[in-house]
């Protein structure tokens, strides 16, 4: 065996015992098995109680919304940003694009928060500009019903994420594939979905992975920019988790455990469909 697989297993078990271990004792207070505070009976009750719950249904559309327009958005343009970075070779550039990537997400959040909340930089810009006759008249993005001031911070943060990524990828394609169908007649567009596309699908199938599940058990972007009223599923627990009642703590493990399975099934669908689509098949 290579040693420096060897080397690795010890962490690789500490690890995975603490994974598991973590595992094994959530699923089992959510199960409503919790001696703590005299609850000794398994049942599925707690997952009853936390899908049937309205707050809870319409927590889970708001983080479905929050997080697949937050991945759609950053892939789409930082693919584009991708392209654009191919053409334009300038080193300087790059780092600054990818700078965003190195920041934590409640710095950017912060950021935002200074930048275009109706007290922030640029609505007292467009105040000074004769703009706005005053910062309430400024578009409310920060604490705001529809989510912009997260969406933003998201945007911000994956974005140059796709893009470096995916330029990584196209900078190694085998270009001849692309001169043969140019000399053949085919436009960009058709390059673009039938060979460029193919080749980069896999890449930006982990990526809606790794987007999607951070975006939608993200917790501190949607604390510190979100609006009371429209609670992700995140916050939900963490409220449920927080509370005096140590009652509710099994159906914040629960929740937990159901944000956790829907990440699962969208992982799993989203292989699914990569390998049905023409870049994911096996060519003999």
């Amino acid at each position: 065996m290579n040693k420096k697989r060897v080397l690795v297993i010890p962490f690789l078990l500490l690890n995975g015992a603490v994974i598991l271990a973590a595992l094994f004792k959530g699923i089992q207070i959510s199960l409503g098995y919790y001696p703590l505070i005299g609850l000794n009976k398994i049942s599925l009750t707690n997952y009853q109680q936390v899908l049937n719950d309205p707050f809870f249904q319409k927590s889970l559309g708001y983080s479905c919304y929050l997080a697949l327009t937050a991945t759609f958005l950053s892939l789409l343009l930082g693919l584009l940003l991708a392209f654009l970075l191919l053409k334009i070779k300038i080193p300087w550039l790059h780092k600054i694009i990818s700078l965003p990537i190195s920041l934590p997400h409640i710095i950017v959040a912060l950021m935002m928060m200074q930048m275009i909340g109706q007290t922030g930089i640029i609505s007292r810009l467009f105040f000074q500009l004769g703009w706005i006759q005053e910062v309430g008249q400024f578009p409310l993005m920060i604490h705001d019903r529809g989510g912009i001031g997260i969406i933003l911070v998201f945007l911000y943060k994956e974005i140059p994420y796709v893009a470096v990524t995916t330029l990584a990828i196209l900078q190694q394609l085998q270009l001849g594939y692309i001169e043969v169908a140019r000399n053949l007649g085919a436009s960009s567009v058709r390059i673009f979905f039938a060979v460029i596309l193919p080749m980069i699908q896999k890449t930006l199938f982990t990526l809606f992975i790794i987007l999607f599940c951070f975006t939608f058990a993200s917790f501190e972007v949607p604390y510190l920019l979100g609006n009371p009223s429209n609670q992700t599923v995140a916050l939900t627990a963490y409220d449920l988790f927080t509370q005096a009642d140590l009652t509710t703590r099994p159906q914040a493990f629960a929740l937990n455990l159901v944000m956790s399975g829907i990440c699962l099934v969208v992982a799993a669908v989203a292989l699914v469909i990569s390998r049905i689509l023409p870049g994911g098949r096996k060519t003999s």
